[in-house]
């Protein structure tokens, strides 16, 4: 079921969100001297096979522009001239081992900061790789955003023993290890923190550097989503309050009814981009 003809009055005017029905992309086809459409899917595959349907029903690419999220936010961030040095997954590996070195009893030669960030149930101090998915996990239902984290904490208050204290660990370490990460490097931690750093440019010039960015862009199609993580609803939010930019959000099938009734709760948080740790 589409939900192209279902409101909420609770959500933008200019935000539309469906179900599937990725075909109405396929109906603005048009040969165009420029793009107005941004398309956007996180999974390049996706971009890639919306794409090949288009060569093979023969229809122009003209209006579109396929782009991913991080793809965006570096032009977003480099129209103005804005640092988009980012750490590696290989060199925050490192950074991370380096601060679970500085924790450890039995390497006394460290000369690192010490740490004393309480580890969850089943991490290990010789596993950085899972560190770094607690991190990266965190930072997709959170966005590091004090808003969220708040109502982390308060969820994992409600929840029966041992549970709620290895959730609260779980957030402690994620948010932990993200402030020792930004201690050790002047470069973003990651890609998602260069969509934080878009969305606030966003929010604080009005829209104005998105406009500097996509001066010809009047709509944004985002596509193929079984989730919406806390980082991409930010953006889209940050985008619906600055710009007049039309939003079409594509769920998959399977999860896309309850993301569409959830949506309004999850574009629930001020100042989009916001961090904990300013």
């Amino acid at each position: 079921m589409d939900g192209t003809d279902t409101r909420d009055d609770r959500l933008p005017d200019q935000l539309t969100l469906h179900v599937g029905d990725e075909g109405r992309l396929f109906e603005r086809a048009r040969t165009r001297s420029r793009p107005t459409e941004l398309v956007v899917s996180p999974v390049e595959l996706h971009r890639r096979n919306v794409q090949r349907r288009l060569r093979e029903a023969r229809l122009p690419k003209d209006a579109f522009r396929f782009e991913d999220p991080v793809g965006i936010c570096l032009r977003v961030l480099e129209t103005p001239g804005r640092s988009t040095a980012v750490v590696d997954r290989v060199d925050r590996l490192s950074l991370i081992r380096s601060v679970l070195d500085s924790a450890d009893p039995e390497r006394p030669e460290t000369t690192a900061r010490p740490t004393d960030i309480r580890l969850p149930m089943g991490a290990s101090s010789r596993d950085p790789r899972r560190i770094e998915q607690i991190r990266t996990e965190v930072e997709a239902v959170t966005n590091f955003h004090p808003e969220r984290i708040a109502a982390w904490t308060e969820t994992a208050g409600e929840i029966d023993a041992p549970i709620d204290d290895d959730a609260v660990a779980v957030l402690d370490a994620g948010v932990g290890f993200e402030r020792e990460l930004r201690d050790r490097t002047a470069k973003a931690v990651s890609e998602t923190a260069l969509l934080r750093r878009a969305t606030r440019a966003i929010a604080s010039t009005n829209g104005t550097v998105w406009v500097e960015a996509y001066p010809n862009i009047e709509r944004l199609t985002l596509l193929g989503l079984s989730s919406l993580s806390a980082p991409h609803t930010d953006l889209v939010n940050a985008l619906l309050a600055a710009t007049s930019l039309e939003v079409h959000v594509h769920f998959r099938e399977g999860t896309g009814e309850f993301l569409r009734r959830r949506t309004p709760e999850l574009l629930a948080v001020t100042d989009p981009g916001t961090e904990a740790f300013e």
